[in-house]
């Protein structure tokens, strides 16, 4: 698939020319090599952005880019480097096609001194095909070609009107550069730290030298080490296979090699060092995340042929996931993953270092151990700031939901074929960085067990060879860290109070690690992200400009909010939603952290930012403005917290209630992950009503005597940072007057209070946020759900068929049905089924494309004339409403009885 140079490392030691000056134009491949554009031939030429990340469209998908640069004065070897390309790139030198490459992360490059003249024209095609059925498409792109983390997500089942449009990434938005090096240079340099008996550590060196002369090469490979990103020295140590160091103070280690390489091809060199008292790279609540340096030199008859440095650390953090269950340690102690998803932004040329750091700040602010980077790669400067932050990494390969359903056995290969190729890339381009605890292969496949709604696509188990393969290929080429087939098999993505089921469950789960939970909430009213989206009220249920920024009115109306119509004002929109995610978060974190080791070992917020201008899962927004969830995170990711578990309260939409008479239930949880804190603890707690009834007279004053407080205080001894929550006292306060009660905790240890947290609780009171009134479906999801022409006459009522045009999906539930107004009990409702009639199953698979018809049983065909039928369905994770067909049935149309089919 590729013909091309492997070049995960930067290694010009005679210098690296960035190259400029480019021009672009948008044609396709075949069109542009027939108008001799790879030889800098055409008009339409305009100067363009190198990196530049651009978008293609259906109907503009290829983009060529030239650049014009002189013969390099460099004696030696000139390799030209590309850093990223949107996806597929052709090369051409002066004409001459050099090769081509496939994925958007890895670089790569080509040998091109042969072939440079005194003045030299770079061309370069990248396409990016637009993939519009997204179970079939087979281009790696991960988010950036499906989910809900891009524009125009697969929610808005291509609906939208114009200008609205299906994008993804094209382009060179990595340098382009001119590496000037020596005739030997560096395919790879695999750094294997590990800790031996406490504080020995083992570093074992695989250096793939790659010799680009026709000639045997002979020369000497050196290896130094330094302590410390700074370049501190080393104590002393033992080298096995090199030159043993010399002895006495701290000092950098120095190591070679001899080295012979025939002409054309490779050879591995290898080293292997003993350092003792090996200072450890922890997650940073353990302390400092100590880096050791490696700078390895490559010579040729004495001189520098390439020079490579990479920051390394001896990993003291160990993931375990199974079947059976989890474990975390650090330190060699459990250890509770504390982490959110992270995509900072869409357009990756402009991560700078400085905004991933900011990012990487964010996350500590959070109180967050870990990110998991969803579904892509990320530049490779993200990874090396997430070393020295001591942030911990899950990396995941960008592959998302479903691939290559009903391809052709060609399209199917070319996929898989990909899919194998690009895994070596990342381990390759990552590999040495200690930050990156696990590899996950895909996320949210078809085959994991919670995408059973899916139907024939989960049935087939859809990429589950494949993500076996990927896994399998992770752990061979990487075996220091595990890998996962797939994310959401052996972890869970729990969307409860958003796409499944009532927050309140998360109180009922007992997840092993959980990589994924949340609710999306509108930016704060002042954020700059309202000027992309247009700060207008009031808007539509269906507004094409919030569908394409992510908006799930499905998901709103269910589980969350409500819809715009719902709210007087924008500002209460924001608000109710903001409050609505920072509970949920809230409320599931110290679910889980309830649980912490017991069984729960991690979890990963959805997600720590927006990855552009939208409406979407962040605490924080795409222009890095907070929302109320990133406060609640903090505060339930503290490291020593105290938790208020409500029991036995009213479910309402959000927040908690209780019925009148019956007492406020709750358990005084403490969890603590802080190593440094130990010993005696107090918790001080106490109820108190924040508001009553609007009474007036005689029963305001029954109410103020039946008005009561309670409070205490508890002594315990504090859990360690390595053992599970403790249950520090359970509850149970009459509360005889109505009203809105605050109950409220501190945590004090040692004389300090280290955490306080409170609980909203209302008694005889309706809880807020009661579920609006059924809606219609909006126009743009019947369109994509039903014949609107297929109401018919049929010989025991009335006919019509479902088109399901979304995505793989159910219909769970018909909960009304009204045809010209009359009532019709909802079994009456049959289905055809294999040319059977039955009547309707509890979940109806609506395979997409295929029509499904419905009967109503009316013991009569339906009368001729005009008719109207109100339907009131839910297609779970689709659509949830009512909709409305209209026909005409003409009497020619009628049946007799006895021609209905056999049921």
């Amino acid at each position: 698939m590729n013909d091309c140079l492997s070049l995960p490392l930067r290694q010009g030691s005679g210098g690296i020319r960035r190259l400029d000056g480019w021009q672009s134009q948008w044609m396709s491949l075949g069109e542009g090599e027939a108008e001799g554009l790879p030889a800098g031939r055409g008009g339409g030429w305009e100067p363009a952005e190198v990196p530049g990340q651009r978008l293609a469209v259906a109907g503009r998908q290829a983009l060529w880019y030239r650049c014009a640069f002189a013969r390099p004065d460099h004696s030696g070897r000139v390799l030209l480097r590309i850093g990223g390309a949107f996806l597929a790139a052709n090369v051409w030198l002066n004409g001459r096609l050099l090769g081509s490459h496939y994925g958007y992360f890895a670089p790569f490059g080509f040998d091109i001194t042969s072939h440079l003249a005194a003045d030299n024209l770079l061309v370069v095609c990248c396409e990016a095909p637009v993939e519009t059925d997204l179970v079939r498409k087979r281009h790696v792109m991960g988010l950036f070609n499906d989910g809900d983390s891009r524009p125009y997500p697969p929610t808005a089942y291509f609906s939208l009107p114009e200008p609205y449009r299906w994008e993804v990434p094209v382009g060179l938005w990595r340098p382009v550069e001119l590496e000037y090096a020596g005739s030997v240079v560096l395919d790879c340099l695999r750094l294997k730290p590990r800790l031996e008996a406490g504080d020995v550590g083992i570093l074992e060196v695989e250096a793939r030298l790659r010799n680009l002369d026709g000639r045997d090469m002979v020369g000497e490979m050196q290896l130094e080490l330094q302590g410390g990103a700074t370049g501190e020295g080393l104590s002393p140590a033992v080298a096995q296979g090199g030159v043993p160091p010399s002895t006495g103070g701290p000092r950098p280690l120095r190591l070679s090699r001899e080295y012979r390489v025939p002409g054309g091809l490779e050879q591995t060199v290898a080293f292997s060092v003993s350092i003792p008292q090996a200072r450890r790279w922890s997650p940073w609540r353990l302390g400092e995340p100590f880096l050791y340096r490696a700078v390895a030199r490559v010579l040729v008859d004495g001189r520098e042929s390439v020079r490579v440095n990479q920051e390394f650390g001896f990993r003291d953090l160990e993931i375990r996931p199974r079947p059976e269950g989890w474990t975390v340690r650090a330190g060699g102690q459990p250890f509770f993953l504390r982490g959110a998803n992270y995509a900072p932004d869409l357009r990756l040329d402009r991560l700078t270092e400085e905004r991933l750091e900011a990012d990487l700040e964010l996350a500590h602010d959070a109180n967050l151990d870990a990110l998991r980077v969803h579904a892509h790669v990320l530049p490779e400067e993200f990874y090396r700031a997430a070393d020295r932050a001591g942030m911990v990494v899950l990396a995941d390969f960008p592959l998302t939901q479903s691939y290559a359903y009903h391809a052709t056995g060609e399209e199917a290969r070319f996929f898989e074929d990909s899919v194998r190729e690009q895994v070596p890339e990342m381990v390759e381009l990552l590999r040495n960085h200690p930050a990156i605890a696990l590899w996950i292969a895909h996320d949210d496949p078809p085959w994991i067990p919670a995408n059973a709604g899916l139907g024939d696509v989960h049935a087939v188990r859809q990429n589950y060879s494949v993500d076996q393969d990927a896994r399998s290929l992770f752990e061979r080429l990487d075996p220091s860290r595990p890998a996962l087939a797939a994310s959401g098999e052996l972890d869970s993505h729990l969307f409860l109070g958003w796409s499944e089921g009532h927050w309140s469950g998360f109180s009922e789960v007992e997840p092993g690690f959980v990589s994924a939970f949340g609710a999306q909430a509108l930016p704060s009213v002042g954020s700059p992200v309202w000027r992309e989206l247009g700060q207008r009220w009031p808007v539509p249920d269906d507004e094409p400009a919030w569908l394409y920024a992510g908006f799930q009115p499905y998901q709103w109306m269910e589980f969350g909010v409500g819809l715009p119509s719902d709210q007087e004002s924008l500002e209460s929109y924001v608000s109710a939603s903001q409050d609505y995610q920072a509970w949920l978060l809230r409320f599931a974190v110290e679910q889980f952290r309830r649980r912490k080791l017991e069984p729960c070992w991690g979890a990963f917020a959805y997600q720590l930012v927006d990855p552009f201008p939208s409406i979407g899962f962040g605490v924080v927004d795409h222009a890095r403005v907070p929302k109320a969830a990133f406060e609640a995170l903090a505060a339930a990711m503290a490291p020593t917290r105290v938790m208020i578990e409500p029991l036995g309260f009213v479910v309402g939409r959000r927040g908690v209630a209780y019925e009148p008479g019956r007492p406020v239930e709750a358990r005084l949880v403490v969890v603590n992950d802080d190593f440094q804190l130990a010993g005696p603890a107090r918790v001080r707690w106490g109820l108190r009503r924040e508001r009553g009834l609007v009474e007036t007279g005689m029963a305001r004053v029954r109410d103020a005597l039946r008005r009561k407080s309670y409070g205490g205080t508890l002594d315990f001894e504090l859990p360690g940072a390595a053992e599970p929550a403790a249950q520090i006292e359970r509850l149970t306060l009459p509360v005889g007057a109505p009203g809105e009660y605050v109950l409220e905790a501190e945590l004090w240890v040692g004389g300090q209070q280290v955490d306080s947290t409170e609980l909203t609780i209302r008694v005889g009171l309706e809880p807020t946020g009661a579920p609006p009134p059924r809606r219609p479906v909006p126009d743009y999801l019947v369109e994509r759900l039903v014949d609107s022409k297929s109401l018919r006459s049929d010989p025991v009522g009335l006919s019509f068929q479902l088109l399901n045009r979304t995505r793989p999906a159910a219909l769970t539930g018909v909960h009304a049905v009204h045809l010209d107004g009359n009532a019709i009990t909802t079994d009456r409702i049959l289905a055809e089924i294999s040319s059977r009639t039955v009547p309707l199953p509890r979940r109806l698979d609506l395979p997409v494309g295929r029509p499904v018809r419905l009967l109503v049983d009316l013991g009569a065909p339906l009368e001729a004339g005009e008719h109207v039928l109100d339907v009131d369905l839910t297609v779970a994770g689709v659509a949830s409403g009512r909709l409305r067909l209209e026909g005409f049935v003409r009497p020619e149309e009628l049946r007799p009885l006895d021609s209905r089919r056999g049921g």
